[in-house]
């Protein structure tokens, strides 16, 4: 007989501050009208191309859908932001600064410092960079729409404790939550 998972430790496992990643931040601002406005999913001949997107953005939209009520804390740092400005659209770096915004003032009052941590082979140094922001501000997730980062997962887990998670596995655990929130 296989055992039933205890109910109140997956919910109090269930990640509620939560990194995004600069992947994450690109498809909400690129496919904002789909995820908050219920516009149709009408990719570019580019993004059709990318494996799994309508299935990421589908899952992301839930996400968003929850959190409107639950109020997770999405959390967004100066790396982010640099990688953000990279792309060079001024209008893109200042959605993604108010973002940041509210995570500042739902983190006020906590006092964050950078701890020294030995990099993960395999992950990029850009990558670490926002993985350590993560560890840093106490996230207990790390939102990533990168799936060469997301094969990492496992690793980063055991070496870290940070789950590092797509929209659609961490809908996965969220949906069974979401009618909560309702």
């Amino acid at each position: 007989m296989a055992s039933i998972p205890d109910p109140a430790a997956a919910f109090t496992a269930l990640p509620t501050r939560i990194y995004l990643d600069t992947s994450v931040l690109h498809q909400l601002w690129d496919f904002g009208g789909l995820l908050w406005e219920g516009e149709t999913f009408d990719p570019s001949p580019r993004a059709a191309r990318v494996p799994g997107l309508a299935a990421d953005l589908e899952a992301l939209r839930r996400i968003c859908e929850v959190n409107d009520r639950a109020h997770f804390e999405f959390v967004v740092t100066a790396a982010s932001l640099a990688e953000v400005q990279d792309r060079g659209d001024p209008r893109y770096t200042q959605w993604v600064r108010d973002v940041e915004d509210s995570w500042l003032i739902q983190s006020e009052g906590n006092d964050y410092e950078r701890q020294p941590r030995q990099q993960l082979g395999s992950v990029s140094m850009k990558d670490w960079a926002l993985l350590a922001d993560a560890l840093d501000t106490g996230c207990s997730a790390f939102l990533t729409m990168d799936r060469p980062l997301a094969t990492q997962a496992p690793v980063i887990q055991r070496k870290t404790g940070l789950r590092v998670l797509t929209p659609p596995g961490y809908w996965a655990l969220l949906q069974r939550w979401a009618g909560l929130w309702g």
